[in-house]
């Protein structure tokens, strides 16, 4: 049984991740910032995400013989009680912006600076973030909710280059990034009444396909972005 480690733990796709890798037969351990031994989770721990709290996080995680094959960030927002996607350069305020980025980008990238430690080095070991197809510049071709794109894009950014440095280290590491699609959840609540039924996806089943794209990456896929499909996006 090996350890899949979700940070982002409390989201409803992050659940539905964590109930399917159960089922599967690996130790869950889930990371977020409420701790609760409710849902599919072995192990929790709580965290602000602060670099802090982290590395609090990483030392809790050693003294409990975590080692995992696979760590998962499902940390991001679209929506909340301070920013909603931007229709337009009028709608850009500076403060929605470093909201975005902070949650969207930078959290990710402690996360992993933190947690990546932990993984097994004696294993092939992967490292996947949820982002998303609206962050691909090359793809971009109907504008608008400009904060979201840029913090997703500037993930792309971030996680393409901490899989070339840690590839460096660990020759069977695979980090990449994955977009889901759209799937029923709080953080897309407010969007669903404009897409079409059949490309809304229930948590269970975005959470089984993204497990299928993540069980058959290999080494040489590092570094790379995959829609929920497997097939490879644009930058």
């Amino acid at each position: 049984m090996s350890d899949v480690l979700i940070a982002g733990a409390g989201s409803t796709l992050a659940l539905a991740l964590a109930e399917h890798f159960q089922k599967a037969g690996h130790r869950v351990i889930g990371v977020g910032r409420t701790a609760t031994g409710a849902g599919p989770y072995d192990l929790t721990f709580s965290s602000d995400y602060s670099e802090t709290s982290l590395a609090e996080v990483a030392l809790r995680c050693r003294r409990a013989g975590v080692r995992p094959n696979l760590i998962l960030c499902c940390v991001g927002v679209l929506h909340d009680d301070l920013v909603i996607p931007e229709k337009r350069l009028a709608d850009i305020q500076s403060q929605h912006l470093a909201h975005y980025f902070a949650v969207n980008s930078i959290l990710p990238v402690l996360i992993l600076k933190h947690l990546v430690p932990l993984l097994n080095r004696e294993a092939a070991v992967k490292v996947a973030f949820l982002s998303a197809k609206v962050g691909s510049i090359g793809d971009n071709r109907l504008g608008g909710w400009y904060g979201y794109r840029a913090s997703k894009a500037a993930l792309n950014m971030l996680i393409r280059t901490a899989a070339i440095e840690l590839a460096r280290r660990h020759r069977e590491v695979c980090v990449v990034a994955l977009h889901p699609g759209t799937t029923h959840s709080p953080l897309s609540e407010p969007f669903t009444d404009r897409i079409p039924k059949g490309r809304i996806y229930a948590p269970q089943q975005s959470a089984e396909r993204l497990a299928r794209v993540i069980e058959g990456l290999t080494p040489e896929d590092n570094g790379q972005f995959f829609h929920w499909d497997g097939t490879r996006l644009p930058w």
